[in-house]
């Protein structure tokens, strides 16, 4: 038609698919096949080094083709874009060990590609930024990595839990009322790790910090060898509790953080 301007070609389709793309990739290089990385050292892995450069050549040509999309569109590709972020942040948390499980981080993979943008149900969440900086606090602040600060803001209450729980049984002692409580050796509980044990020279010794992957039956044993009968435990509490309790603070509350720090709210 006459006097009809022409339209710029709009590439969100083309953009969310690569984006899209690129964090599928991730998410199959993590949960399959064997890391190039390992306790023996660098491995050139061929399948798994194409796979990260399809991955990256994907998110970048996402990326570019961002710029001529209507601006509109472009908080919800930025959105998107963040996932293929997220996962190699997510992986590199694990290996600075800042995430201490690879089930944690593989969680937090699987929550980016399953819930990459904020979900939109009114009244929730409680705790919304102003729309004012709505996007750029979107931007910054990933919906998964929402959740994972505040399943760690969740688990700074675990501390607090044990500490009113060995207040209310006498048994009072800092700083292991924080980290666990005690327990009897026969039988000794499941679920759990010593806090004290039998060194080789013969002393007993109060570890904080039990070491995973002890061999808890032989320290057990020592204790009882030793002529203990109760000692202080650690709860082997998986940060999947706090991560499924931080995923449904996330959508019913919003970002603790905020809350906390005061930050504007809508």
């Amino acid at each position: 038609m006459a006097g009809t301007k022409p339209t710029a070609p709009r590439d969100e389709p083309g953009a969310a698919w690569c984006l899209l793309g690129s964090g599928a990739i991730l998410f199959y290089m993590v949960f399959y096949g064997k890391p190039l990385l390992d306790e023996d050292g660098i491995h050139l892995r061929p399948i798994r080094i194409t796979g990260f450069a399809l991955a990256s050549g994907l998110f970048l040509l996402g990326f570019g083709l961002m710029g001529s999309t209507p601006p509109s569109t472009r908080p919800s590709l930025t959105e998107l874009a963040s996932m293929p972020i997220m996962v190699v942040l997510y992986q590199v948390f694990y290996r600075i060990r800042i995430l201490h499980g690879g089930a944690d981080a593989k969680g937090l993979i699987a929550l980016t590609l399953l819930v990459p943008r904020y979900p939109e149900a009114a009244p929730f969440p409680l705790v919304a930024p102003d729309p004012r900086i709505q996007s750029i606090v979107q931007t910054a602040f990933p919906y998964s990595l929402v959740i994972w600060v505040d399943a760690a803001i969740v688990s700074l209450a675990i501390p607090l839990a044990l500490l009113a729980y060995n207040a209310a049984r006498g048994d009072l002692h800092l700083p292991q009322a924080l980290l666990g409580y005690r327990a009897h050796v026969h039988p000794f509980p499941r679920h759990v790790w010593p806090m004290e044990r039998i060194t080789p020279e013969g002393e007993h010794v109060l570890v904080l910090f039990p070491r995973r992957g002890a061999d808890i039956d032989s320290e057990v044993g020592r204790l009882r060898t030793a002529g203990i009968e109760r000692v202080w435990v650690q709860p082997k509490i998986p940060f999947m509790v706090p991560l499924l309790a931080g995923f449904l603070i996330a959508f019913l509350v919003g970002n603790l953080l905020f809350a906390l720090l005061g930050l504007p709210a809508g």
